[in-house]
């Protein structure tokens, strides 16, 4: 048997209740309602019906084209108004299955594509709508010949739109694929955009759909146009004109020449689409040519254009969409959703992804719940390799390799390689394209430009860059970001975090994501380097106080702790220690900073050992051993005393400084205290340092000192330390609120309320 009009209506008719009067006429009528509503026929006339139902007329082209037009919905919407009149679910679902299987007139290609994307047997409405659909289709679009019993079926290869345009004769157009939904108001805003502009340029991520939409478009607006052509881009531009009308006799240059005149002449009438142009303007001469002529011309690509028109396609704009698009292959379960929403996520809601994912589960290879758990791992762990179609080439590989198949990212110039390695450490919701090229080395945007131009990296409407999770995923897999690869990234993020000057000038919440990338996606291959980088970065966090990233880093630090070498000993217990006064552990904080400063003295490092003794004596002040503290903070002073030779600025110093002032005026010794600050905040202006925290620590310890002191110049002191706090971490910040609060200990031995002063009352509220 064939799945002929005959046929296919013979199994639905046979299968409709009995217990409603349901003649043949009335099963036609209800199934292409839909074209009826549209030619503004009120219902098949009976003898027409006859007439088809014994195959004796075929049908009608007008009724034939509306389909090959119409969006799938149409005739669906239709379906499932007659699945109320079908008592044998089951029984139609199986013989309309079976009619398409063994069908010998359609290819052999064509009925494994749609039994493969049908199960056998019946499971619900869903599954029967979308297989009375494939066999109706065929049945209204496929091509009938006369013989003498009537008309019989001709071969169908697939769903193809015929284009009979002897302008175009050579036109490359397909139908969009079978699966193709969710885009309704994309096309719509399409349409509005090519109605005002005769070129248009559909641009967007690799994989997220845009040759199914131009597709789509075509097939819904085509009929609008006298001549359409549709065309993939392989070599040139030129090539695709010259053999528009190709005349053997005129060389291409001649027949380029008259074929652009021809297409500009007919104007409005031509609807030409050039699929997959991922080119530059300057890479295709002829590109400029065909932004002049007068006809309809839309492109698609992957690639940016500036100043030129274009409709950026993104993700599906909700995942109800992107659940529609699932159960075209995998009739998924309501209790499924959860596990798909996290697939969805896990996968960016990238449109080829989607449909990968939906793949292995039509396979069986997977469940949405054990595909979900397998995806907290990365899709390349995937090992799987099965079958998925891609620009006409169906290929079986595993999921990765499908997604690595769309970016090319060996065949890249090694420097845009490795600015693509360095951008690892971009945070996905963007950082300022100068920051992060700063961060990089780079003296201009050229390369940062280039990879946006070609889609690689990600830009926002406000400027920011980043890398999408799909090519994050494959840079860490492909370009292996190390430590010597990404060498001038680590260095730019060390001097950052150890160079308080920046704290002004850059995004600390940025920066963090920043340094967790780098510690999670960079290959650190000498450990000699590694802990160092953690340790800065461990300093950069305990200034800020964020207790997510100082346990994170921490925990990266006790992770590498190699107690056989003393440097690296000492940075994590010192890093130790401070992250339990954190906590507000003082005891545990010195009994780990006591270890460091032991082990500090088996290392030939100057400032390491100042550092640990100094943090030492710090602590030491807070559990009121003061003489301790004082001893070991002289010891501290007098290491940096060694290092002022050498020619370098170190803020630990002046922090030093600050805590030993403090204890010298705790202990009664009040010039000593304001001699050795104000003598700090003097370097620290000749170097030009006003706008960081130590500065400002400073001016607030002298503020302090002369608040118990009965001074005047106590309040603009003060004034001055909170306007920089509040730059740096904001007013409402839990380091300026706790800077107030201590301020406000004060207050009661002091002989004047500066809580009172009203310009420190307009700065911190009241």
């Amino acid at each position: 048997m064939q799945c002929d009009f005959q046929n296919v209506t013979d199994i639905l008719i046979n299968n409709m209740g009995s217990s409603v009067t349901m003649y043949y006429n009335n099963l036609l009528n209800i199934l292409f309602g839909s074209y009826l509503a549209e030619t503004s026929v009120y219902e098949f006339d009976r003898p027409i019906a006859t007439k088809l139902h014994k195959g004796i007329i075929r049908v009608a082209p007008e009724m034939s084209e509306f389909y090959l037009n119409a969006d799938r919905s149409v005739l669906c919407k239709d379906i499932k108004e007659l699945l109320q009149y079908i008592f044998d679910k089951p029984n139609t679902y199986k013989e309309i299955y079976q009619l398409i299987k063994y069908d010998e007139t359609l290819s052999v290609e064509y009925r494994k594509q749609i039994c493969s994307s049908c199960k056998p047997t019946y499971t619900d409405d869903t599954a029967l709508t979308n297989i009375i659909y494939e066999a109706v289709y065929i049945a209204v679009t496929r091509q009938y010949t006369k013989s003498d019993n009537g008309y019989i079926a001709m071969s169908y290869s697939n769903p193809l739109a015929p284009v009979n345009d002897a302008l175009f004769a050579n036109s490359e157009y397909v139908a969009p694929c079978r699966h193709f939904c969710g885009r309704d108001d994309e096309l719509d805003e399409l349409h509005s955009l090519v109605q005002n502009n005769s070129t248009v340029i559909i641009t967007g991520f690799a994989g997220i759909g845009k040759s199914e939409l131009i597709r789509a478009y075509a097939q819904k607006h085509k009929s609008e146009y006298a001549h359409f052509g549709y065309y993939f881009y392989k070599d040139s531009l030129k090539t695709i004109i010259a053999n528009v009308l190709n005349d053997p006799v005129v060389d291409m240059d001649t027949r380029y020449q008259n074929n652009l005149e021809l297409l500009s002449s007919l104007g409005k009438g031509v609807l030409l689409i050039i699929d997959n142009f991922n080119a530059t303007p300057e890479d295709d001469e002829c590109f400029y040519d065909l932004l002049d002529l007068s006809c309809t011309v839309i492109f698609t690509s992957h690639m940016k254009y500036d100043e030129l028109c274009t409709y950026e396609l993104k993700e599906f704009r909700s995942f109800n969409i992107s659940l529609e698009l699932i159960s075209k292959f995998y009739p998924y379960q309501n209790s499924d959703r959860d596990a798909l929403i996290h697939i969805l996520s896990e996968i960016g809601n990238h449109t080829y992804c989607i449909e990968l994912c939906a793949r292995l589960m039509n396979k069986g290879l997977y469940t949405p719940k054990t595909l979900s758990r397998k995806l907290y791992g990365g899709f390349r762990y995937i090992a799987e390799r099965f079958a998925a179609t891609k620009d006409k080439h169906s290929r079986k590989k595993t999921y990765y390799d499908h997604i690595k198949d769309l970016f090319d990212l060996i065949g890249l110039p090694e420097r845009h390689q490795n600015i693509l390695q360095m951008m690892i450490v971009a945070p996905y919701d963007g950082i300022r394209k100068d920051f992060i090229a700063n961060l990089m080395g780079l003296r201009n945007m050229v390369i940062i430009e280039d990879l946006i131009e070609v889609g690689l990296i990600q830009e926002y409407d406000n400027g920011t860059i980043t890398l999408q999770s799909l090519i994050h995923t494959l840079v860490k897999a492909e370009l292996k970001p190390d430590s010597e690869n990404c060498s001038a990234l680590i260095e730019s993020i060390r001097a950052i975090c150890v160079n308080e000057a920046f704290d002004m000038e850059i995004d600390s919440e940025k920066m963090h994501d920043i340094i967790s990338f780098a510690i999670t996606d960079i290959d650190f291959k000498d450990f000699d380097d590694y802990a160092p980088f953690l340790h800065d970065c461990y300093k950069f966090s305990e200034r800020f106080g964020i207790s997510y990233y100082t346990g994170f880093l921490i925990t990266q630090e006790k992770g590498l702790h190699h107690s056989s070498d003393a440097k690296q000993s000492t940075l994590y217990l010192s890093d130790a220690a401070s992250f339990e006064m954190l906590q507000g552990n003082l005891n545990k904080a010195l009994e780990y900073q006591e270890q460091a400063v032991k082990r500090s003295r088996d290392c030939d490092d100057i400032l390491l050992q100042a550092n640990t003794v100094n943090t030492y004596g710090y602590y030491l002040n807070l559990a009121d051993r003061k003489e301790e503290a004082l001893n070991a903070m002289q010891i501290g002073i007098a290491l940096f005393d060694q290092l002022d030779g050498d020619g370098t600025f170190y803020f630990d110093k002046y922090r030093a400084i600050i805590n030993y002032a403090d204890l010298l005026f705790s202990l009664g010794r009040t010039d000593e205290a304001i001699s050795q600050v104000s003598s700090a905040e003097k370097s620290l202006q000749e170097y030009g340092l006003q706008d960081t925290e130590v500065y400002a620590d400073c001016i607030y310890s002298l503020g302090l000192y002369h608040l118990c002191l009965n001074d005047s110049s106590a309040g603009n002191e003060l004034v001055s330390a909170f306007r920089i706090f509040i730059d740096l971490y904001g007013k409402d910040s839990d380091f300026v609120h706790t800077r107030a609060a201590e301020l406000q200990s004060y207050t009661p031995n002091a002989h004047n309320n500066i809580m009172e002063c009203e310009p420190l009352k307009r700065l911190l509220g009241e």
